[in-house]
């Protein structure tokens, strides 16, 4: 009669050998992005069971027969499969000289990784694009609210160029266009004198913009339209934009 404990040692000692033998790096892109680059699971399990051999049994090449006892695919489709990797640019097969000084192949999955970091790369340019074109689309209607109208072409060009050839941040400028508002001259003109003077002075952050405006808020010189304050007020320089129409 069979001892139950020895049979449960014995299972408990098969399952640590096999944790023993540790878990096989897979890139994260590949989970991730296979489908953008137009690979399908089947393929992906492809790749996984020759980085399996390559990674835990020392086989750079592994053979059409040992991938078949690994996977439900017939040869046929193991060939075919892998002629396809090939073909579309996710394997390459190099030439090496092993430790014994023989000449072998091995599968390389670089191509496969250079296509993986592109794919990641251009999934993410065109998410930081269209939150761009978001926030543009923000601002637009931030001035169309604050003019009461549409912005003509050249307005949408002015605003474009700001950021574009100016290099001012969308914050920066929305922070322009609320000091526009609270000295009661909503135009792009001012607007656009406030943005240089904020340039010239290094103000490049909406908190800056503020801390900037509010020393000399408290200084009375601005925001002040008559000759009589701006002849008193000579001899401070700041925010002489203002006083400009």
């Amino acid at each position: 009669m069979s001892d139950p404990m020895s049979g449960k040692a014995s299972i408990q000692n098969a399952m640590v050998h096999l944790l023993e033998q540790g878990s096989l790096s897979l890139p994260v892109l590949l989970l991730t992005e296979y489908k953008n680059i137009g690979l399908t699971e089947e393929k992906v399990c492809l790749i996984i069971q020759i980085l399996h051999f390559q990674e835990k049994e020392s086989k750079p090449f592994p053979t059409v027969s040992e991938l078949e006892k690994r996977m439900s695919l017939s040869a046929t489709q193991i060939v075919n499969g892998l002629q396809q990797l090939v073909q579309g640019g996710y394997l390459s097969i190099e030439e090496e000289i092993n430790e014994s000084g023989v000449r072998c192949e091995r599968y390389s999955v670089r191509p496969l990784m250079q296509q993986l970091v592109s794919s990641f790369v251009i999934q993410n340019e065109e998410q930081a694009t269209s939150s761009q074109q978001e926030e543009y689309k923000r601002i637009f209607i931030m001035f169309e609210r604050e003019l009461g109208r549409t912005l003509s072409p050249m307005e949408y060009e002015r605003l474009s160029s700001w950021v574009d050839d100016d290099g001012h941040s969308l914050e920066l400028i929305e922070s322009a266009l609320r000091e526009a508002v609270f000295s009661g001259k909503v135009n792009f003109r001012y607007i656009d004198r406030i943005l240089l003077e904020w340039q010239k002075n290094q103000v490049r952050t909406p908190e800056e913009a503020v801390e900037y405006s509010r020393k000399f808020r408290q200084k009375g010189m601005l925001y002040r339209d008559d000759e009589a304050s701006q002849k008193k007020n000579s001899n401070f320089l700041f925010y002489n934009w203002v006083n400009q129409e």
